[in-house]
């Protein structure tokens, strides 16, 4: 007699391939949902990365900035993202140019001014809601002569 035959695929085998088959079906599902949601998902890391900054400059105010200001337009920024369309390739650029301010963890006062310009410049209607703070000329003028 001769012994009979296996057929088919291994208990292991056919587990092993159910489980790849089920990771590579979420992995294009993840991809679809974050596909389908990605203004949502750029506006949730958009306001996540805004509210750190604001955080940053409360718990550790630059030296001329006025917090108040700040938060006013920081807050006007975080309403106007969650009302407005994005334009995806203008918010990426700008969440870019923010990474490098946020890496230190301490904002000086020309990131924060940056800040507030920056928003301005992407939201052109909160322009009423930041004044840039002026800074006196303190160069002496060329043709002065100073006498002893």
């Amino acid at each position: 007699m001769e012994p009979a035959q296996k057929k088919g695929m291994s208990k292991g085998c056919m587990i092993s391939l159910i489980i790849v088959s089920v990771l590579v079906l979420i992995v294009i599902i993840l991809g679809i949902t974050c596909w389908v949601y990605k203004e949502d998902l750029a506006k949730m890391a958009g306001i996540t990365a805004v509210e750190s900054v604001k955080t940053m400059v409360a718990e550790n105010p630059p030296e001329g900035i006025d917090t108040t200001q700040f938060n006013a337009v920081t807050d006007a920024f975080i309403g106007k993202i969650n009302a407005d369309s994005l334009s995806m390739e203008r918010y990426a650029e700008f969440m870019q140019a923010v990474q490098p301010m946020m890496s230190d963890q301490e904002i000086s006062a020309e990131e924060a001014e940056w800040w507030m310009s920056t928003i301005v410049e992407y939201f052109p209607d909160l322009a009423g809601l930041y004044q840039p703070v002026e800074v006196p000329d303190t160069t002496v003028p060329a043709d002065s002569a100073i006498s002893e």
